[in-house]
């Protein structure tokens, strides 16, 4: 019998072995995958999968680390972890930030700047608000900082950096009730690979962080929730590094194993298999139709 808590994962798997904890590849850690000298902002810092992220890059020695959201308490909470965790040697601040405004979003990178005297290295961008309804009853609004982090650049133009957007698998399926976040993520994944070609200097990425169990999972998915959460920051971490290149402008998630998709970086690349594409039936996809 397949396994039913997998619904929401295999529909979404490349490789054949599926990650749901952390492992040495993507492990903090993993030297290869030091943080030095890194600074991240992290959206959504204060709760779940982003102050989970937070704590997996203070364990891989970034230098610096702003969590940003809404609730103050609880990005103050996220910082004190993180200051226990390697003696206060990362500098963590935390700045109140409605991501929904622009104005608020503009002053996270400002703050950043002024704190830092540079540009963040990283930004995840995690922030997301499930709610539930029908389409006539939700708005299907998403806050959008990459232009912030492309404006505060030494050269607007020529963007340095890496930029990521956790993304969710909701993207891809027809749930009802759910409209407004899944239609908001797949245009973010659209807008990811639109940064990619225009910005071809900016590292841009789409992450899937899998099915964990954080404040926003809704009770409908809570039997899905298997995935640890430090996933998607030790991904994260391995999609700062050079070894990611090959999955730039694309889709990567926590449940594939890394270097089993190492294995396949030629095909990759050649098919493009990790951009968004029409089928290929209809001839936007190389197909003929009905004949």
């Amino acid at each position: 019998m397949a396994d039913e808590t997998l619904e929401y994962t295999t529909p979404f798997q490349l490789t054949k072995t599926i990650r749901r904890d952390p492992y040495d590849a993507i492990s903090p850690t993993n030297p290869e995958l030091s943080a030095a000298g890194k600074v991240i902002i992290i959206t959504g810092g204060g709760s779940g999968l982003g102050a989970a992220a937070a704590e997996v890059w203070a364990r891989a020695g970034a230098e610096g680390i702003v969590v940003a959201g809404r609730r103050l308490a609880n990005l103050e909470e996220t910082v004190s972890k993180l200051q226990a965790i390697n003696n206060g040697k990362t500098k963590t601040i935390a700045i109140q930030a409605d991501l929904a405004k622009d104005a608020e979003v503009a002053n996270l990178f400002a703050e950043t700047l002024k704190t830092f005297g540079r540009s963040p290295d990283v930004v995840l961008a995690n922030a997301g608000v499930l709610i539930e309804g029908k389409v006539g009853e939700t708005s299907p609004d998403e806050w959008w900082d990459a232009m912030y982090f492309i404006k505060t650049q030494p050269d607007p133009e020529s963007p340095r950096g890496t930029f990521m957007v956790t993304n969710s698998g909701l993207a891809g399926v027809i749930v009802p009730r759910v409209s407004a976040y899944a239609v908001s993520k797949l245009g973010a994944q659209r807008v990811v690979e639109y940064l990619h070609l225009e910005y071809p200097t900016l590292r841009s990425f789409t992450l899937l962080p899998g099915v964990a169990k954080t404040p926003m999972l809704a009770g409908q998915f809570l039997k899905f929730g298997l995935d640890h959460v430090d996933m998607t920051g030790m991904l994260a971490l391995y999609l700062s590094t050079s070894r990611a290149e090959f999955l730039r402008g694309g889709l990567t998630s926590v449940n594939w194993d890394i270097e089993e998709t190492e294995a396949h970086k030629e095909e990759i690349l050649a098919g493009r298999l990790l951009d968004l594409k029409w089928v290929q039936i209809l001839p936007a996809g190389g197909g003929r139709g009905f004949e």
